[in-house]
């Protein structure tokens, strides 16, 4: 089983846990493509997939996330060190002017436990997002009717226990593909990756920098379970290589200007 592969929890389990947002058998897997390859595999895709719910009439959308690490980036030195357990704290939202496109905010939690993934979800309504990022920002706990949500509460207990605070908002466009099943399908390509030390989630992104070369993109395959045999063809087919990639390390490094030339074919390599 490879680094990001996910081990299936028993039913009973995995039933209670979605009833709490928790995903604990979701295997997935990245990939980096340039330009040419992206096309000719999206192209692929949408022969047997079609665009996801939150697609607008382009074919995608934008997603913008709030992530957190502790004082000295220790949820970054884990991730780039392959840690066997580790947490990764963001705060999601939708469009590229989020309060009018983004039907809600979400908190996630997305922990790793040797083979487990576990990923937790809450919804939050706008009407909170004041107090939400005041609790987050002052590394409180927000007021008891969004406490009254059970993945609000894991959230803030990590933060605190982990000493996490706000660090950098990266945003994407992604193209999303699935195929709803009873084993769950699906497929994304993310690019234009920018990253910015604004960490307010509203309005248009300020400062951002672009993380990846022109024409490059990220694309990821995602399933319930197990690698489906239209995922183990399209790797055969254009012979993809696992990779450990993570926006979040890419706009750290990008963030902390490691020369004065750097640039976004030096990060993404």
């Amino acid at each position: 089983m490879s680094s990001d592969a996910v081990a299936v929890a028993p039913g009973a389990a995995t039933r209670q846990a979605r009833d709490l947002g928790v995903m604990l058998d979701r295997l997935e897997v990245k990939y980096r493509l340039e330009r040419t390859r992206r096309t000719a595999l999206e192209r692929d895709v949408r022969a047997f997939m079609q665009l996801d719910a939150h697609s607008r009439r382009d074919g995608g959308y934008v997603v913008r996330s709030l992530y957190l690490d502790t004082p000295d980036y220790l949820a970054y030195h884990e991730k780039m060190a392959g840690a066997a357990l580790r947490h990764k704290l963001r705060v999601r939202v939708y469009g590229a002017d989020p309060e009018r496109e983004s039907p809600f905010v979400r908190l996630e939690i997305k922990s790793r436990v040797f083979d487990f993934i576990h990923k937790t979800t809450a919804r939050v309504e706008w009407a909170d997002y004041p107090d939400l990022m005041h609790a987050i920002e002052h590394r409180r706990l927000p007021p008891a009717g969004l406490m009254a949500d059970p993945a609000v509460r894991a959230f803030f207990r990590l933060q605190r226990q982990l000493n996490m605070e706000p660090k950098v908002v990266v945003q994407y466009r992604r193209a999303a593909y699935e195929r709803p099943e009873a084993r769950r399908v699906r497929v994304s390509f993310d690019d234009e990756v920018l990253a910015s030390r604004h960490l307010d989630l509203c309005g248009p992104l300020v400062g951002g920098q672009r993380l990846m070369p022109y024409g490059a993109a990220i694309a990821e395959l995602k399933a319930d379970g197990v690698m489906t045999r239209l995922f183990h063809g399209l790797i055969f087919k254009y012979d993809l290589r696992h990779q450990a990639i993570s926006k979040y390390c890419i706009a750290v490094r990008a963030m902390a200007r490691l020369s004065a030339h750097s640039r976004a074919d030096d990060l993404w390599t």
